[in-house]
């Protein structure tokens, strides 16, 4: 096994089609909508066909009491993480027809999203 740490919107030292896993924790929400393509596109680019991912986001609740707590940490979550709960990484995958999203689940709460998928072909 094998564990590469590399700029995930870059992967410049990462060979294409070569890697069974992708796994990122909380990476999507720090990103910005542009660098969230990017990124996807080289989770796309070094998986082999048929290789997962698993993607870890924070994401709005939709239980208004949880939301509001989110609104109000927003800004503190935002400023020391750089993090933001609407970056939508669900729609951002659902534009690289290379990868397929095969599970969604919430960890914690509607606020911890678990996205997982694979590469097809």
């Amino acid at each position: 096994m094998r564990l590469i740490q590399d700029d995930a919107c870059d992967m410049t030292t990462v060979e294409s089609a070569r890697y069974d896993w992708v796994v990122a924790t909380f990476l999507c929400c720090v990103l910005p909508a542009g660098l969230q393509t990017q990124a996807i596109a080289q989770f796309e680019r070094v998986l082999k066909p048929g290789g997962r991912f698993r993607l870890l986001e924070m994401v709005y609740s939709k239980n208004p009491a949880l939301r509001r707590r989110q609104d109000l940490f927003a800004p503190f979550v935002e400023k020391v993480y750089g993090a933001r709960f609407d970056r939508d990484t669900h729609r951002h995958l659902l534009n690289h027809a290379g990868l397929r999203i095969t599970a969604q689940n919430f960890l914690k709460h509607d606020t911890y999203l678990l996205i997982e998928g694979e590469k097809i072909g």
